[in-house]
């Protein structure tokens, strides 16, 4: 079970409690990512995940931060999104003190060193070619910039090559000033973990932390009006597909039951998406459907490696498949077989302090309010076929459809796409 105490400056300290595990996780997150970036300085919040790792006063060297971990067993980590920013690490549970005292001296001490700043351009830079090389990473990007092109959530978390070579150490630490604000900062523990305990160690650590602002972004609005098409055109063996439509924000009542269809439609080899069009039609090597979501807005997108020479008979299958949803409500078994799907998933990752650490970490940010996995199960458990139906005539209609596409097609073939999805 977990307990949730909230510090006079806005931090959240969550923690759930895991008595038999031999770990324990720890992780600071801040409700700031990439799309609370002006151009300008696109990728800041990337490049300060990663500048966070580069030293601090008392541990001015890399290795000596990575060693404060690893040296008793543990690992450490971060990412960046387009909404929120996480620092975590895994350590064993006999050395639990020192898991919140390395990331707090991060947060608190960091150096932001130019000749170390320098050295990590290139790496970002490097980073960023790795991705625009790799079309089943960047099928995403360019999904995400079709979906939300008006506005900074469809921009790449990395920014751009331009964004990067211009960014300067003021700009780090005036986005921190600006951004890293203890209200939009969460400290989610689990394993082995004494809450009251917890709570004075982030008191120490972070109560001298004060608000100057709130971090705010630009709300998407707006609908669409058709299908759109983007083309990147790439000498590929392989097409490169996501079909994507806007979804569900956080904190929908309508979460689990997009869930459901999320992994009726691609969650898994049993899936309609992998067995029909993988394994009946041969049309491709992977196939998968996935749900995000943001604070505004969501998403619902299948994405695929197709077959080069018969891609528009595969636009066509799996937008047949899509279809099925909305026409034809889902049987009770296969309903009933996706909730044990998901039931199982949630039991097994539950096991995890990883897992947990970031479960509860991502509801004390943006939930209304905390809900445990046993919670998660009984509102899965309580989606109907007719809602499956229902949800899927609201998300999945032709003029909400966006098709991005990484292959060896040209500009003047989007008119093919777009006739296939009108």
């Amino acid at each position: 079970m977990y307990k949730l105490t909230q510090l006079k400056n806005g931090i959240k300290v969550i923690t759930h409690n895991m008595p038999a595990a031999h770990g324990v996780t720890t992780s600071i997150f801040w409700g700031v990512g990439s799309r609370y970036e002006n151009q300008k300085v696109a990728g800041v919040s990337h490049f300060l995940e990663h500048m966070f790792f580069k030293g601090t006063k008392d541990r001015p060297r890399p290795e000596d931060i990575a060693r404060s971990i690893e040296g008793v067993g543990g690992y450490l980590n971060a990412f960046t999104n387009q909404g929120h920013t996480v620092y975590y690490n895994r350590i064993p549970k006999e050395h639990s003190g020192r898991a919140l005292e390395v990331l707090a001296d991060m947060m608190n001490n960091s150096l932001f060193d130019a000749a170390a700043m320098e050295r990590e351009r290139g790496v970002i830079l490097e980073e960023l070619n790795m991705y625009l090389d790799t079309p089943v990473r960047y099928i995403y990007d360019l999904m995400m910039n079709l979906l939300f092109s008006d506005s900074t959530l469809g921009r790449h978390i990395l920014g751009t090559r331009e964004s990067l070579q211009q960014m300067r150490r003021a700009d780090l630490l005036n986005y921190i000033k600006r951004y890293y604000q203890p209200q939009r900062m969460v400290v989610s523990i689990a394993g082995r973990v004494d809450h009251n305990r917890a709570v004075k160690q982030v008191e120490k650590y972070f109560g001298q932390w004060r608000r100057v602002g709130q971090p705010k972004f630009k709300k998407v609005v707006g609908g669409q009006k058709g299908p759109k098409i983007l083309i990147h055109h790439k000498k590929t063996d392989q097409v490169h597909l996501a079909l994507a439509v806007r979804a569900l924000p956080y904190n929908h009542k309508q979460i689990p039951v997009l869930t459901l269809l999320d992994t009726i439609l691609g969650g898994g080899m049993s899936s309609r998406l992998f067995l029909n069009i993988r394994e009946k039609l041969g049309l491709c090597y992977y196939i998968n459907s996935n749900a995000e979501q943001f604070e505004d807005t969501g998403l619902f997108a299948v994405t695929a490696g197709l077959n080069t020479e018969k891609i528009e008979l595969a636009i066509r299958s799996i937008w047949s498949e899509l279809q099925e949803t909305v026409n034809h409500q889902v049987k009770a078994t296969e309903l009933a077989e996706a909730k044990e799907y998901l039931r199982g998933g949630v039991s097994l990752e539950s096991d995890n302090t990883d897992t947990m650490a970031i479960w509860y970490g991502t509801q004390a940010m943006f939930g209304r309010e905390v809900k445990t996995p046993e919670q998660k199960i009984r509102e899965l458990l309580g989606v109907k076929e007719s809602d499956i139906m229902k949800l899927a005539k609201q998300l999945l209609a032709r003029e909400r459809l966006n098709l991005a596409l990484i292959g060896p097609f040209e500009e003047k073939q989007k008119n093919n796409f777009l006739k296939i999805l009108k």
